[in-house]
């Protein structure tokens, strides 16, 4: 279904609405700026005495499911990681014949490998989202009549948004994807060459 399209659109508004606040004043101009209004005082000109601060406040809704998948990205990363450690000690020395057993942990190791960078680096993908919102922010502050830097910082909060979705799938596939080969290939991983022939040599 299309459950998250409002999931979406929420975190949308919530962009909107919190991350323009009404702007604030402060009790007077910038420290630089306040010789300079002292001068132009005393010579009887008329000096804003008021600054506009504009706030860009985070978006809750994106803040609220980032922090849910966080911790399940770095728990699967570390599963991952023993598990392949603990197939690559499960592997014999190198001998001539009788290797179907170790090519098979050989794929199993490259697999589970392949899931293991790939949770690593979607866990960077997810931590450069604030950088990258944290620029945008600067610009709408810097430039708050400019519409298109406002529906950029909306646009990025919705792809943080469908990467977490996307990677909240991926998770699921990729658990039931370990433990498929994991379950399929047990013997051959815990023990590569048979009894047999360990006992020729």
């Amino acid at each position: 279904g299309r459950w998250w399209v409002g999931w979406v659109r929420e975190a949308v508004v919530s962009t909107q609405s919190t991350g323009f606040a009404q702007p604030l004043k402060s009790d007077g101009p910038p420290p630089a700026k306040r010789r300079k209004n002292s001068e132009s005082m005393e010579n009887g000109n008329e000096v804003e005495t008021s600054r506009t601060i504009i706030r860009v406040k985070q978006n809750t809704v994106v803040n609220e499911v980032t922090s849910i998948i966080h911790p399940e990205i770095r728990e699967a990363s570390e599963y991952f990681g023993k598990i392949k450690m603990w197939i690559q000690l499960q592997v014999p020395k190198i001998e001539d014949g009788n290797n179907f057993g170790v090519s098979i942990q050989e794929d199993t190791i490259s697999e589970v490998g392949g899931y293991f960078e790939y949770l690593r680096s979607a866990f960077d993908e997810c931590y450069r989202y604030h950088g990258t919102r944290g620029k945008i922010a600067s610009k709408v502050m810097k430039y708050p009549s400019l519409d298109d830097y406002a529906q950029y910082l909306c646009e990025v909060d919705c792809k943080q948004f469908q990467l977490i979705r996307i990677l909240t799938n991926e998770l699921k596939m990729i658990y039931s994807c370990v433990y498929d080969i994991l379950n399929k290939n047990s013997e051959k991983i815990k023990q590569p060459r048979s009894q047999t022939s360990i006992n020729l040599y």
